[in-house]
């Protein structure tokens, strides 16, 4: 069947997203749990080599989801990315990408369900499936009920979570003990490590079929975009290990940012700092599961 665009649907139906429903589909899928052990991942190193990092991975995955969003825009039937390999690469493309994409997504998801669960059960003191329960349902629901629900619900979720960002990372700099001179410094003998961390960092590539089918009724707004999320997601990958360091030291940073806030900051921050996390995983479910 033909959308009003001349797009071909089959299993998948075309959707549309705005603008800021597709940008905030990016940065929901970037911003989960790998931005809360960057600066554990940068406490040798320094912030500077993280940053380098963060700038050569940045751009080049913005530029693979750049190629992956014309060929979709090339391709009239609506796909997600092993439907686009078996097209334009063959059969063994298409299983090489789909083992690719599932291997790394229910990890995804697993890690997001189960960490979740261990923050409820922290802040509320209910059991760890009690707690992935309580996270699952809301995520599996709008899962369910598709892209667009996806997209409103990422825009108003992620739009939350930069408040909450921006919130604890301002108290971290104002605090008296909080000093760049923390952060600010090179040691690359660990620069490969943190390469490491800093690419997982970018995960959204899943995502870019499916802004394509919100957008197919103004593709012209897809490579604005998804540069719009890469690059909030960047500024956000690069101010919390800054915040982080610069409050705690590379000493005293505990392997989870959240613990780190809570321990310089107090009981405040650390609620926060989880429901922040909370966002973060919650956001980054719904955009991978899409994939």
């Amino acid at each position: 069947m033909k959308s009003e665009n001349n797009i071909v649907e089959g299993a998948l139906k075309v959707h549309k997203l705005t603008f800021w429903e597709a940008a905030m589909i990016i940065v929901g899928a970037n911003i989960g749990s790998g931005i809360l052990g960057l600066a554990y991942s940068a406490r040798k190193s320094g912030w500077p080599v993280l940053m380098l990092w963060l700038i050569i991975a940045g751009f080049f995955t913005t530029a693979s989801m750049l190629y992956v969003a014309e060929t979709t825009l090339r391709t009239r039937k609506v796909m997600q990315l092993p439907g686009l390999a078996k097209k334009y690469v063959g059969e063994l493309g298409a299983w090489l990408v789909f083992i690719s994409v599932a291997a790394n997504t229910i990890g995804c998801l697993i890690a997001y369900t189960n960490g979740s669960g261990r923050i409820l059960s922290e802040m509320f003191g209910l059991s760890t499936q009690i707690g992935s329960l309580l996270f699952s349902v809301p995520a599996v629901i709008v899962v369910w009920f598709g892209l667009k629900a996806t997209g409103v619900a990422e825009k108003v979720i992620s739009f939350g979570m930069m408040a909450l960002l921006a919130v604890i990372i301002a108290a971290s700099f104002l605090a008296e003990n909080s000093d760049l001179s923390n952060a600010i410094f090179t040691n690359w003998t660990y620069a490969i490590p943190v390469f490491n961390v800093a690419i997982f960092c970018y995960i959204a590539q899943y995502a870019v079929p499916e802004l394509a089918r919100g957008l197919a009724h103004d593709q012209q707004k897809l490579a604005p975009a998804i540069v719009t999320g890469m690059s909030l997601t960047m500024v956000l990958l690069a101010l919390v290990p800054l915040a982080v360091l610069s409050l705690t030291g590379p000493e005293n940073v505990t392997q989870v940012a959240t613990i780190a806030w809570g321990k310089a900051l107090g009981e405040w921050a650390f609620f926060t700092a989880n429901l922040f996390a909370l966002a973060a995983m919650m956001t980054s479910y719904w955009a991978v599961a899409g994939s």
